[in-house]
């Protein structure tokens, strides 16, 4: 692995120089279809910083005008609970909290979704939408049965289709109560595709139906997207994510919300809140390119911190996290309740995927070392 992050040698084309260092440890730059970090420079985080701090005293001064100052999609995980927990008890500001069901949410993030809203007096302000959830099962669907690539990871792939869906919904919701803002609880690390803001013009783009799934959608599943043809961009809200630029700790972030006791302790991890899907699509990846996915954002965590002595701590941190993940996997006791909910619902086994997963990866060049880093996981010799 990367003596520098956790990356594995050889994994989504990754590599180690004779140094120790992932490409992206040897150039900030370096991109692939599953990794580009978005470069970010003092005077954006400023400027960025600047219009949040606004964005929230003009909130402040139009409360009581309207109903909701904003919508907060809420999933139950530690982030998007800290963050009502801010809008509420620091800014005085009354959201409208937005919970989409894929019909693949744990058990976990439902009922931290309840404690909190009993904690924070929030049940008048929250709104449960499942509806969409054939919608969204189509979409898992296809992308499960019909993912070929070579390089680019089931997870990214049906993640950044899946969350745009999510927010192109938070997004139609805004715009039918009149709302300015949409806000995500984004982390740090997350910022694949934007830092602090979507522009107008990307929240109508990605509120199109994806191309490929075109011939599946019925009118019922494409009613969830945006009429672009019929839209302007003054009806779109703003879609913001303040922890790219606000102070943010993660030991603090998961300490508050559990000292206030809006979720239980322990229970703001976010492999126990993450959907089932992403789980399987875990599954999926670690025999499919030899690795966990995850591997990315932790890596980049580490990758953030300020100095060495930090840095050293949060590697081994990170590492413990990914081997764990990793050995369960191989052990078949990676959420499998979770699992079963998974394939019952797809109509399709588990063995039945793996055999899908073997055929693709006996045809990818990286085959050795795949086998290879998923071997030194059997071993616990991956450090």
């Amino acid at each position: 692995m990367c003596k520098n992050c956790i990356l594995p040698d050889g994994f989504l084309g990754f590599e180690i120089n004779s140094e120790g260092l992932c490409n992206i440890c040897q150039d900030p730059t370096f991109k692939t279809v599953n990794f580009s970090k978005v470069q970010i420079n003092n005077e954006l985080r400023k400027s960025s910083l600047e219009d949040w701090n606004r964005t929230v005293k003009l909130m402040q001064k139009n409360h009581g005008t309207i109903d909701f100052d904003c919508i907060i999609g809420y999933s139950g995980g530690k982030d998007s609970t800290a963050l009502l927990d801010t809008f509420v008890c620091e800014y005085g500001l009354t959201p409208l909290a937005v919970t989409i069901d894929t019909g693949f949410m744990t058990d976990v993030a439902k009922n931290n979704i309840k404690d909190t809203l009993a904690k924070l007096n929030l049940y008048t302000n929250h709104i449960f939408i499942e509806d969409a959830i054939s919608t969204f099962t189509k979409l898992y669907n296809w992308f499960f049965l019909n993912h070929t690539s070579n390089e680019r990871c089931l997870t990214i792939e049906v993640c950044h289709t899946c969350t745009a869906l999510i927010h192109t919904i938070l997004t139609r919701e805004a715009i039918k109560r009149d709302l300015r803002y949409v806000i995500i609880g984004f982390s740090p690390d997350q910022i694949a595709k934007y830092f602090y803001e979507t522009s107008k013009e990307d929240v109508l783009k990605d509120g199109k139906p994806p191309p490929e799934l075109t011939n599946i959608f019925t009118k019922n599943d494409l009613q969830w997207f945006l009429d672009t043809k019929k839209m302007t961009a003054d009806q779109i809200p703003r879609v913001l994510y303040p922890y790219h630029v606000i102070e943010y700790d993660e030991n603090e972030v998961i300490n508050r919300i559990e000292t206030k006791g809006l979720i239980e302790a322990g229970k703001g991890d976010p492999i126990l809140t993450n959907c089932h899907v992403v789980k399987a699509a875990l599954m999926y990846d670690f025999y499919r390119y030899g690795g966990i996915p995850y591997a990315l954002q932790y890596a980049e965590l580490v990758r953030q911190k300020k100095n060495e002595d930090e840095r050293i701590k949060s590697r081994k941190e990170w590492l413990r996290v990914y081997n764990q993940v990793a050995r369960l996997v191989l052990s078949g006791n990676f959420n499998p309740d979770g699992m079963k909910l998974f394939f019952n619902k797809m109509g399709v086994s588990e063995s039945e995927l793996l055999e899908t997963v073997e055929k693709q990866r006996d045809k990818d060049p990286n085959k050795d070392k795949i086998l290879k880093n998923i071997d030194l996981i059997r071993r616990k010799k991956l450090r």
